[in-house]
């Protein structure tokens, strides 16, 4: 539509919102008849019912044309155009309905701009949803050439493809009603530009987002330690990471800053080290400690669950309280929960072979020690003798007294 065609219509509309309206400017409304009414009114139903049909009967018709079909590509396809498809049929019976009817030409050509942007519309809507099922493409893609996509990777994707599609269908709708699209990419450049410096901490989380999902410190689901915080990664989008921690709060942490420091991904843990030490009492006889050594290694040998490299079972110390072991292994599991029990098991166990062999643990003991002053020791005779004579006239004292 060029500019003095928009304006006959701006003026047209103008003229006909005038206070001084005659009947004869409806001369059209006079050339509709109660057949082409009907006809239009049938032609919406029409559409409408096909409408229903299509949302009723045609899944079931698709789900048995491709059943036989391996690739789940084409079932989430057609998923996500049905609700659009139904809306462009809705769209086609009132296109064809109002065109059908003897209106002027302007008003026609206005309906057919509304038209081609609900097509336009409903096209860029089911890629919108279809980019929602792009992990399924990426499984097929990743299957049929033998690649490996993250977990991070494929919802960003996912953001970004929505975000590309939905800038195309404006920009398509736009170019449609003649707006210069160049004109507006050029402002847009520019503003970009202020907007930019005004956001570089926005800018910075997005290249810490890029950063995270090509060096692929972890993936979603993974057990990650970064900084303070400890926990399971729930989602990364363009601007920020979610971790929620093991006392299920939900840390949003800056991509920016989650780049910037030292992660570690507690989930890639080929194995899990358990490490204590065993203070057993200081009378223990050395035969008894070499038994018990020799019983803890026994019982990290016969089990399945512990890695044989890396087993150290030790005298490590002894203080002025204790005799102090040193055990040390690997077990296989990386879970933590599963680390816990078998952390508890071994515990069980140790108690089990110093009751068989009678040791005891190491208790606190505390020892003090009282000075008496030598001069306090040291008393003559004659005192004890002078002290004694003192009582014995206080009791005299006294008896007297109660007689």
């Amino acid at each position: 539509m060029r500019i003095r065609e928009l304006r006959a219509i701006i003026e047209g509309s103008k003229y006909f919102f005038r206070s001084d309206i005659t009947v004869n400017q409806f001369d059209w409304l006079t050339k509709i008849t109660w057949t082409d009414g009907i006809i239009a009114l049938c032609i919406l139903v029409l559409f409408i019912f096909a409408r229903f049909l299509f949302s009723k009967y045609f899944p079931k018709l698709v789900a048995k044309l491709t059943k036989f079909s391996k690739s789940q590509i084409d079932d989430a396809l057609i998923t996500a155009f049905r609700r659009p498809i139904g809306f462009i049929l809705i769209a086609t019976g009132f296109y064809l309905a109002l065109t059908y009817l003897p209106i002027p030409s302007h008003w026609k050509h206005v309906i057919t701009l509304f038209y081609q942007s609900a097509a336009t519309f409903s096209i860029g809507w089911g890629f919108y949803l279809f980019s929602d099922t792009i992990g399924v493409f990426f499984s097929h893609m990743g299957a049929r050439y033998d690649l490996q996509f993250n977990n991070i990777i494929i919802p960003f994707l996912s953001k970004l493809a929505k975000f590309i599609v939905a800038i195309l269908t404006i920009v398509l709708i736009l170019d449609q009603w003649n707006y210069h699209v160049t004109g507006l990419i050029t402002g847009l450049g520019i503003g970009g530009l202020a907007i930019a410096m005004a956001a570089k901490d926005t800018l910075s989380n997005l290249f810490g987002g890029f950063v995270i999902i090509t060096d692929a410190p972890f993936t979603i689901g993974e057990l990650i330690h970064t900084g303070t915080i400890e926990g399971i990664v729930e989602d990364i989008n363009f601007r920020s990471t979610r971790i929620r921690t093991t006392d299920q709060a939900l840390v949003t942490v800056p991509n920016s800053t989650l780049a910037n420091q030292p992660i570690t991904n507690l989930s890639r843990m080929k194995k899990r080290r358990i490490s204590f030490s065993v203070s057993i009492s200081l009378e223990t006889p050395r035969a008894l400690v070499n038994q018990c050594v020799t019983q803890i290694r026994k019982l990290l040998s016969e089990d399945r669950e512990v890695y044989d490299e890396g087993k150290m079972v030790y005298l490590d110390e002894i203080t002025s309280s204790s005799i102090n072991l040193l055990v040390q292994f690997y077990v296989r599991t990386t879970d933590f929960e599963e680390w816990l029990k078998l952390k508890e098991k071994f515990n069980f166990a140790l108690l089990a072979i110093l009751d068989d062999e009678g040791i005891e643990l190491a208790t606190a003991r505390s020892q003090m020690i009282f000075e008496v002053p030598q001069q306090s020791i040291s008393t003559s005779p004659s005192d004890h003798e002078k002290t004694r004579s003192d009582k014995t006239t206080e009791n005299q004292n006294q008896i007297r007294s109660v007689e």
